[in-house]
């Protein structure tokens, strides 16, 4: 069975747009593609809502936690609400999605500390033979952390500091969410803190062609240990 991070996936969740047919002939519409991450610490799922519809709707599995979906959109202006696993709002903002461009949704923080960040991705082109990777710090418990590549004298990202203290930062200034070429193939992550001691390490393949976001999730508690999250997206 398919797993995310780690643990077994829900039903992928895709919102059901409409089309056009005529004479066998199809044309297919222009949407947006939202993939959602789900490492808000204090709850054990969450739901989605595009104005008035429910991406996960009642009665069916929500996003638990550590896991991952996509839905697709019309272009335009959506409100956009995030629900815990006892149908109370999370966040509630509205966005302007654009036609044929891609997005990714991370529910994270703890108890109050709510952080919703949206980011607008920007792939790159003629991969070849390389992956593209990207790393957000979204533990509320960590300080500053380091990321290695299979060993500690390959530095990917130094010193990311935890994405909700700056809570004022636009997403244009966020140099965090761009992907950068990487070398695919079998690779261990290590992560570290300040003090240069392991948080966590992961042995994954990366294909090539293909763009990955790093999290690093969890409040190092039993229940919500450290986990090095790893979505495999475009």
């Amino acid at each position: 069975m398919f797993k995310l991070f780690g643990l077994f996936m829900g039903a992928l969740v895709l919102a059901t747009l409409g089309s056009c047919m005529k004479d066998n002939d199809y044309e297919e519409v222009p949407v947006a593609v939202v993939t959602m991450v789900n490492g808000f610490v204090s709850s054990n799922g969450v739901r989605y809502a595009a104005d008035n519809n429910y991406i996960q709707p009642q009665g069916y599995n929500p996003l638990f936690y550590q896991e991952y979906g996509y839905f697709r959109l019309f272009p335009g202006s959506r409100r956009i609400r995030v629900y815990n696993d006892t149908n109370e709002v999370l966040t509630d903002d509205s966005y302007t999605f654009k036609e044929n461009t891609y997005y990714t949704s991370f529910i994270y923080g703890w108890q109050d500390d709510i952080q919703h960040l949206l980011t607008e991705d920007k792939l790159l082109d003629n991969l070849g033979d390389k992956s593209a990777f990207r790393f957000l710090h979204l533990s509320p418990s960590e300080g500053l952390v380091n990321v290695y590549l299979n060993n500690t004298e390959t530095p990917l990202y130094t010193d990311r500091a935890y994405e909700g203290n700056d809570e004022e930062a636009a997403e244009e200034e966020n140099e965090n969410i761009t992907f950068v070429p990487q070398n695919s193939g079998k690779h261990t992550l290590i992560v570290t803190n300040a003090d240069g001691e392991t948080l966590k390490e992961r042995e994954y393949t990366f294909e090539a062609g293909r763009h990955y976001t790093l999290i690093l999730i969890g409040d190092g508690s039993m229940a919500r240990p450290l986990y090095l999250g790893i979505v495999p997206q475009y």
